[in-house]
């Protein structure tokens, strides 16, 4: 790959992934992602589906990057899963090889060189919406959003980017692409342990992280102190807590994103990290439609998903958000909108203000059927506040039809794998 090319060069010595039992420079990784790829040529056409086990170990992120490398299309698939569910995912894809490191031991050598304008990866969604779907990042999808989160938080060469998000997912992908364009280090720490990296924050070991809530909030629970050398976390999923956004004195940046455009495309201002006024990245034009949709446009942007026609025109998002002084506040999902008494609530905006008050904790927030006014504002909580101290305290920030009628206190907030809130899961809490 040319990032790799570059670097092997420049700074063949500089630590490129990192982990508990060793480290791997760029010298190593351009050889063994040249000859992982050269393997790959010798037993498959160009363009076929590759699919790999995203083990958070380096010979699986190489041979990852060596499949694009190789001319063909990674479709990554995640570790914790059983066998069934892989092959779910594999055949929604039309994967034609599931392919691991040691199958390529013969691979002999040659050059390694992807093409930007092909599609270099089928990324799965995350599923909230129904069954996931295989989305198609090229080469310069992937290089316009590395270079406008570059652009955006100063990414540097010596920088070590913290990697606890899973691999499969653009979020944990996005670290190692973005580090090997940058020419940084990925500090590998997952599957997430907050222990283990609250001692690796602790210990200044990384300057940059990505994080979903409920990671930070197990962060404040093991007590983790003010953080030296960091300079800024990425924070996706949905809304956090002020606990969760305050935990050891970090620069946290509430971020939207999706794998349609490659991860991140609107994140807080590092200067000001305010969730409901977030910056969109260089490069990328957001707009809100007439029905409250966020519209994204850009070189970031994939061209469509898998065995699907090629996207004509922007990308419509499920998501409904509002623009203000050329900053996006992110309101919510379509499928999400609660009506109560013939008014619309935006539950990430009531989660977002709730969250955000002391004491309240991770709050999810959910519409339960009431035959009278249709359905009903319903939040879970995490916190140690009272249940009429959260109604009084909503009551000075919303609008009377925002305030839940219905409070459930609970130690953990239903979420699926990659941190979004299971909002089937946490009206189940209230039956």
């Amino acid at each position: 790959m040319d990032w790799f090319a570059r670097w092997s060069r420049d700074r063949p010595d500089a630590p490129y992934l990192v982990t508990g039992s060793g480290v791997v420079d760029f010298a190593t990784a351009q050889a063994m992602i040249t000859g992982l790829a050269a393997g790959l040529r010798h037993r498959y056409d160009p363009g076929t589906r590759v699919g790999v086990v995203m083990r958070p170990v380096p010979e699986d992120l190489l041979l990852a990057l060596a499949v694009p490398a190789a001319r063909m299309v990674l479709v990554p698939l995640p570790a914790a899963a059983r066998d069934d569910e892989r092959a779910v995912l594999t055949s929604l894809a039309g994967v034609e090889a599931v392919v691991e490191p040691a199958d390529l031991d013969d691979a002999g050598s040659g050059p390694a060189v992807a093409d930007f304008d092909e599609t270099w990866m089928a990324v799965f969604t995350t599923g909230t919406s129904g069954t996931p779907r295989a989305v198609r990042l090229t080469g310069n999808n992937i290089e316009a959003s590395a270079a406008a989160s570059a652009s955006h938080l100063d990414h540097r060469p010596d920088d070590r980017w913290l990697a606890v998000l899973p691999m499969h997912h653009v979020g944990g992908l996005s670290i190692l692409l973005r580090s090997a364009r940058q020419g940084s280090t990925v500090v590998l720490a997952s599957p997430f342990d907050a222990t283990r990296v609250a001692s690796v924050l602790a210990d200044g070991q990384v300057t940059l992280a990505s994080f979903v809530s409920p990671m930070l909030e197990r962060l404040a629970d093991v007590g983790i102190e003010r953080v030296e050398g960091f300079r800024y976390g990425l924070v996706g999923g949905g809304p956090a807590s002020e606990r969760a956004l305050s935990v050891g004195g970090m620069t946290l940046l509430p971020t939207y994103g999706m794998t349609e455009t490659a991860s991140q495309v609107a994140t807080a201002d590092p200067v000001d990290p305010r969730p409901d006024r977030l910056v969109v990245l260089d490069g990328a034009e957001v707009t809100v439609a007439a029905d409250g949709r966020i519209v994204v446009d850009g070189p970031m942007v994939s061209p469509g998903d898998l065995d699907q026609p090629s996207r004509v025109g922007p990308l419509v998002t499920g998501d409904l958000g509002r623009i203000e002084a050329d900053r996006l506040e992110v309101l919510g999902r379509v499928d999400d909108v609660i009506v109560t008494g013939g008014e619309n609530v935006m539950p990430m905006r009531v989660e977002r203000i709730a969250s955000g008050i002391p004491g309240a904790g991770d709050v999810a927030v959910v519409g339960l059927h009431d035959p009278k006014w249709g359905s009903v504002v319903a939040a879970a909580y995490t916190g140690e506040r009272t249940e009429p101290e959260l109604i009084d305290e909503m009551r000075r920030l919303v609008s009377s039809h925002e305030v839940p009628r219905r409070w459930r206190h609970v130690a953990v907030i239903p979420r699926l794998g990659i941190g979004k809130i299971d909002r089937e899961a946490v009206a189940a809490l209230f039956d």
